[in-house]
């Protein structure tokens, strides 16, 4: 008697959100790094910190300009420090590390093939091993769900089922 692999013959697929972005760099440019010993931004020496600073080590990421509470700094700054950034970055926003990480899901999602789960059956897995927004499953419903045949959430052997067909 030989055994027989049901959940490899059953045509699921098996989904993993981390994988969205395993291969995406998400980092933070605070805009304190770029000004001196006071938390006020003065123009000429911030001018030159940033023409200073190698923006090339940001190439293929998503950054998020960081600013912090008890540091002042008009507007345009987060504006001069986007302008370094816009020849390398794949995406830029203002806020911490979630949310460039919540960029690069994004952008990840609307790349998504959606054409490639027609009719297909989908475990979306629920233990990844990255940290998943929340919002990425909910957003994989919304994206999925017109094209899947059935959609569940967690593992082959213990799922909870979604939607059907």
């Amino acid at each position: 008697m030989s055994i027989v692999n049901r959940v490899a013959e059953s045509g699921l697929i098996q989904f993993d959100p981390a994988t969205l972005v395993k291969d995406m760099e998400a980092s933070v440019v605070s805009i304190s790094d770029f000004l001196h010993e006071e938390p006020i931004l003065r123009e000429k020496p911030f001018r030159q910190a940033i023409a200073n600073h190698d923006w090339t080590d940001y190439t293929g990421q998503y950054v998020a300009l960081h600013i912090d509470q008890e540091t002042l700094v008009p507007q345009w700054a987060a504006m001069l420090l986007t302008s370094c950034l816009q020849p390398y970055a794949l995406g830029i926003c203002l806020g911490d590390q979630a949310a460039a990480l919540d960029m690069a899901y994004e952008s990840a999602l609307a790349k998504l093939k959606v054409e490639n789960y027609d009719q297909k059956n989908i475990i979306i897995k629920g233990c990844s091993d990255g940290l998943v927004p929340d919002w990425v499953y909910v957003r994989l419903m919304e994206v999925l769900q017109p094209h899947a045949n059935r959609i569940a959430y967690g593992e082959a052997c213990s799922s909870v089922p979604l939607y059907k067909r």
